[in-house]
């Protein structure tokens, strides 16, 4: 046999078993086991799934808000009162009634917002006995909150 035909058949043999090895008919017939992962790869998956966590609760906010914007709104949500169905009817074509209703500002302050929000946002001017009707309204129900027995920061005191 000559030296050439015996390389020839040297790696065929090779290949053959190669390939019986890669298919499991002989050697091992199970893979090892994978590495442990290392810290860094635990922490990247730890930020990543956090960080999917986040977007998800940010998602679910966000549809939340947007359910809660177009969603309808009622004068009854505001206070009972003198001044009502002007304050609904004025406030609520520019933002909705959640704003005042978290608000707690004194008269004066209210009637600083009225000039602001026409400077700032381009409001209508509001004047006249309207506009003493709404800022009256919302002073009376929206003011300043008291909180705990002393007032102010429950915190500080």
């Amino acid at each position: 046999m000559s030296a050439g035909r015996l390389l020839a058949a040297g790696i065929v043999v090779v290949i053959l078993v190669l390939a019986a090895r890669e298919h499991g008919l002989i050697g091992r017939s199970e893979r090892p086991p994978p590495h442990p992962p290392t810290p860094a790869r635990l922490a990247f998956e730890a930020e990543s799934s956090a960080a999917e966590a986040r977007a998800a609760a940010a998602r679910r906010q966000a549809e939340a808000a947007q359910a809660l914007a177009q969603a309808p709104e009622e004068e009854s949500v505001l206070a009972e009162g003198p001044g009502r169905s002007e304050t609904f009817g004025y406030c609520t074509a520019c933002h909705n009634t959640a704003l005042i209703r978290r608000s707690a500002f004194d008269r004066e302050r209210w009637d600083e917002l009225m000039d602001w929000m026409t400077e700032k946002h381009g409001m209508n001017p509001l004047e006249g006995e309207l506009r003493q009707t709404i800022v009256d309204y919302l002073a009376a129900h929206y003011g300043p909150r008291q909180r705990g027995p002393r007032g102010g920061n429950p915190f500080l005191n």
